[in-house]
């Protein structure tokens, strides 16, 4: 039984390697498909890659069998730990319904199952410490490829023409995406970095390279904020304020007034900073996009069909394709109205508040504390960049996986070993034969 044991863990790893690689466009980038997010081809874009349908429908399908022969959908507690997801996917679902181009969301709609789904699968199957050590040296070594790429073929590695001349993306399909998800790498690394693993430093140290090269103002406000912030929640942990639920209630309440009070000098700080106030003219993007909201501001276009629906031909004539809003709360409005931005907005106060339940719990106190601040720091970037739902973006992996992670207990051999049968990561009985699954 051994031999199953290695087997069956193997075969676990290897596919939440294969899907991780996909996610971070590892696998994308070797089979020279990098231009798969491509904004500039509309007819490209809409009409999707063979591949990558192939890859995202095996992140789909596997999970979805193993949480079947694991009954997971007949857990209670799945619901409920996990309602404003559950409700933010049924608006997406039921946005077909009245979608401008059903097919076509039917199409995006799966294969932002697919990064819920695989998310789903390394939460069930792996401890907090592991998810955010795999991921963040994953990303790592993604940066390290771009790094060789940069040596061996700089046109490839770096942006040609246009304002971002000579920045680097790497193995990504756009700088500023490369960029964000490093900065979320040395966030997810942190906790390890303290205790000077070899492997979180090493990673970390590529990542930021390659963040420094790509010129990335937001990448390194990520990791500047999202250090402070870890910091000042570590220092809460170490002092064990966060034993007192009212004490530590109060120096959160600090630590957003701080924030605030940021968020309104933010024009200030850019201009401090040398960019540019309109977010490199996200702001009249958005001011052009306001009117299209209006139109449809209940139930928006459906899911990810305002781009091929007649309203964005005015748009798409007058300054081109650009494939999303540039902001992940706009495209919600433009994909399902406010229906489907009030269930975003409760998603991530789910998701930031169960954080938050655990660190005050003292559950790995110091991980949860890195989630909660890079949580925060999605809902944030969000307002700037399509992060969240995005499924073409690392951070919706990364995002997903962290809302997910809640589990007390995670096996450390495989699911089906003969150990398992007698006592479930949850705690909870199972047969042999279910487990023959």
């Amino acid at each position: 039984m051994s031999s199953l044991e290695v087997r069956y863990s193997t075969l676990r790893d290897a596919f939440t390697l294969f899907g991780v690689l996909f996610y971070i466009q590892v696998i994308t980038f070797v089979i020279g498909l990098g231009g798969a997010s491509s904004f500039g081809d509309i007819d490209k874009d809409l009409e999707g890659n063979v591949v990558n349908q192939v890859c995202g429908l095996i992140t789909l399908l596997v999970p979805l069998f193993f949480f079947i022969r694991n009954k997971v959908f007949l857990s209670k507690s799945f619901y409920r730990n996990n309602v404003f997801l559950l409700v933010f996917l049924l608006c997406v679902v039921a946005s077909i319904g009245w979608s401008h181009d059903p097919l076509l969301s039917f199409k995006r709609i799966i294969a932002m199952l697919s990064v819920v789904f695989f998310a789903g699968f390394i939460a069930y199957n792996y401890s907090l410490e592991k998810i955010t050590f795999m991921l963040g040296c994953a990303i790592g070594v993604a940066a390290l490829i771009g790094l060789i790429l940069a040596v061996v073929m700089p046109s490839a590695a770096f942006v040609s023409g246009g304002i971002r001349e000579g920045a680097f993306k790497g193995i990504f399909s756009e700088k500023n995406a490369g960029a964000r998800i490093n900065a979320i790498a040395i966030l997810l690394l942190l906790p390890m970095i303290r205790q000077r693993n070899r492997w979180a430093l090493f990673c970390s140290f590529f990542s930021l390279v390659a963040i420094l090269l790509a010129q990335s103002a937001t990448g390194v406000a990520l990791i500047i904020s999202g250090t402070v912030s870890y910091g000042y929640f570590l220092t809460l942990i170490r002092l064990r304020i966060n034993r007192s639920q009212l004490a530590f209630l109060a120096c959160t309440l600090l630590y957003l007034l701080g924030c605030l009070f940021l968020y309104n000098n933010v024009a200030v700080l850019l201009e401090m900073a040398g960019r540019d106030p309109s977010l490199t003219d996200r702001t009249m993007i958005w001011e052009l996009l306001g009117p299209f909201v209006d139109e449809q501001l209940l139930k928006g276009y459906g899911f990810g069909a305002f781009w091929s629906s007649p309203d964005a031909d005015v748009f798409i004539r007058r300054w081109g394709y650009i494939g999303n809003a540039h902001s992940g709360y706009m495209e919600t409005l433009l994909n399902g109205g406010t229906l489907q931005l009030t269930a975003l907005v409760l998603l991530f106060g789910e998701a930031l508040l169960k954080q938050y339940r655990a660190v005050t719990a003292n559950q790995t106190a110091r991980f949860r504390a890195s989630a909660l601040v890079i949580i925060g720091l999605f809902a944030v970037t969000n307002y700037v960049a399509y992060v969240i739902p995005n499924y073409r973006s690392a951070e919706f992996l990364v995002f997903c996986t962290l809302a997910l992670s809640f589990r007390h207990h995670h096996a450390t051999v495989p699911e089906w070993s003969p150990a398992t049968l007698r006592q479930r990561p949850s705690g909870e009985a199972l047969t042999r034969d279910s487990a023959k699954a």
